[in-house]
């Protein structure tokens, strides 16, 4: 049987191959084939699926919710042929507390990791997290990887040492080379512990240029082309009548939504914020921009996430008398020049953003908001973003997968509140929720939180997002297909891609 390479496109180069240190786009892709997680997520949450195990055969939680333990996979093995055991797992989150990287804020309830033998890991948490699994299963992704302690115990760090990139991991995948600004070279693991992988060799080839991808993608260069390079949605017709072309539609729990600057004179009024909600036509937008293709996103929450989803909590319909008024009863009549109060309309650096805010941009205009367009590449808006130098932004809402996400976007301290919202009922609801091990329980409260965020409206949800991928004709498990849901070890992972039959 001839070997099969497959070229992945990806558009940062990685700055460095040990994913530990700090989240890292670039090598988000040949490190999560490379190593190995605990436990692990791809994109079959969207049929239910959270947290698997990777490294993790299985696990029992207590009764109490404190208490986690992992059985691990016995064949498991390093690159290098050592075993794999629980003492590399509790060495990796060890030193990740310990230097307080980016994954402990995972780890952030962890009260001890103990090993009573080479199979089994058992983490006691200091208070119940029903988030701590599937959370800890979504960091994974980006540098929750777990790594060999007899490479790496005498180094400080997972920054420093010959292993930082000529990485030794456990994953499908071994490491070759990494030709600097061009591609990451991987071959496959014909010892992995779920048996060897049908692509031979993996290759991580670096295309900043999305025009210069989508024409190599054309051109046979590789067989698929990711999300993050897809064209806009108006063509996507185009493709789908192209024989040569499977366009792959893939949900999410992330959705697109407007964020909205409370310390803004005017979108700090109630009534504006409302007004804004009903002057917004998502039917035209879904139209215009996604060849009708999006959901429009009426509630506090996305369908991956149904089972959460308060529907009594809704966000207008668009309504243009009516949000005229309410700018009138707020005090923002229309002056002279027709013009009520001015806002800047801003987004990440990506296509369906960028259609979005273009087409608010006009429906603002249409009831007399003077909205301008604002763009910047993707570091300075988000810089802009977290410095609250907006007014109003689409943004990426996450939803899962657990409903402590809310808490995230919408408590006083979120991370990611850029809105300088603020509810007390809602902090206290949010905290409280995340202990609660009865679901029900946790469903009315969650439900609740939703109330008080269409009631205030800090944010508008407007579409549930929908990534759009080309794949070529014979290629299975891209794991952004159903053939690759929960098997694929990742969102970045490889594991389950098959080529075409000879």
């Amino acid at each position: 049987m001839a070997e099969t390479t497959l070229v992945m496109p990806q558009q940062d180069e990685p700055r460095t191959l040990s994913p530990a240190p700090s989240s890292d786009t670039g090598g988000h892709g040949p490190t999560s084939n490379i190593y190995s997680h605990l436990v692990v997520m791809d994109w079959g949450i969207v049929e239910g699926v959270a947290a698997y195990g990777d490294l993790a055969e299985s696990w029992d939680v207590s009764d109490d919710g404190l208490t986690y333990t992992f059985h691990l996979h016995p064949d498991a093995k390093w690159h290098d042929g050592e075993p794999v055991t629980s003492e590399d797992v509790k060495f990796t989150y060890d030193r990740i507390m310990e230097k307080g990287y980016t994954f402990s804020s995972f780890l952030r309830d962890v009260d001890s990791i103990e090993t009573p033998d080479d199979q089994t890991v058992v983490i006691t948490l200091t208070k119940p997290n029903m988030a701590f699994l599937p959370m800890m299963a979504q960091g994974a992704q980006w540098t929750g990887k777990i790594y060999p302690e007899h490479l790496w115990a005498d180094e400080d760090g997972f920054d420093t040492g010959p292993y930082v990139n000529e990485p030794v991991g456990s994953g499908p995948y071994k490491f070759v080379r990494w030709d600097k600004g061009s591609a990451v070279v991987l071959e496959a693991n014909e010892d992995y512990f779920r048996g060897p992988p049908e692509v031979d060799t993996l290759i991580f080839r670096t295309i900043p240029d999305a025009n210069v991808a989508r024409a190599e993608f054309e051109a046979g260069q590789f067989p698929y082309l990711p999300f993050n390079y897809a064209p806009p949605w108006a063509e996507a017709p185009i493709f789908e009548e192209a024989p040569e072309i499977n366009v792959v539609y893939t949900p999410s729990h992330f959705s697109r939504d407007l964020q909205l600057n409370l310390n803004h004179e005017a979108l700090g009024n109630p009534k504006v914020r409302e007004a804004i909600a009903y002057a917004m036509d998502r039917e035209a937008m879904n139209r215009i921009a996604f060849n009708n293709s999006w959901t429009p996103g009426y509630y506090a929450g996305v369908s991956s996430q149904q089972k959460w989803i308060n529907e009594e909590a809704r966000f207008p319909e668009h309504d243009k008398e009516k949000a005229e008024a309410l700018l009138d009863e707020a005090g923002f009549p229309r002056g002279e020049d027709g013009w009520r109060f001015k806002v800047s309309v801003t987004g990440p650096n990506i296509s369906d953003c960028s259609a979005i805010t273009e087409i608010l941009v006009r429906q603002l205009r249409d009831v007399g908001i003077e909205a301008e367009l604002a763009r910047f590449d993707q570091s300075t808006w988000f810089s802009r973003i977290q410095e609250k130098q907006f007014d109003i932004s689409c943004y990426f809402g996450r939803y899962g997968p657990d409903p402590d996400a809310y808490r995230e976007h919408f408590s006083t301290d979120g991370a990611r509140n850029f809105m300088s919202y603020s509810d007390p009922e809602l902090d206290e609801l949010a905290a409280e929720a995340n202990t609660i091990t009865d679901e029900e329980k946790r469903k009315e409260m969650y439900g609740r939180i939703q109330e008080i965020i269409v009631r205030d409206m800090p944010y508008i949800n407007v579409f549930e997002e929908q990534k759009m991928s080309l794949v070529r004709p014979g290629w299975t498990g891209f794991a952004v297909m159903p053939d690759g849901f929960n098997t694929s070890i990742s969102w970045f992972g490889t594991y389950a891609v098959k080529p075409p039959a000879e």
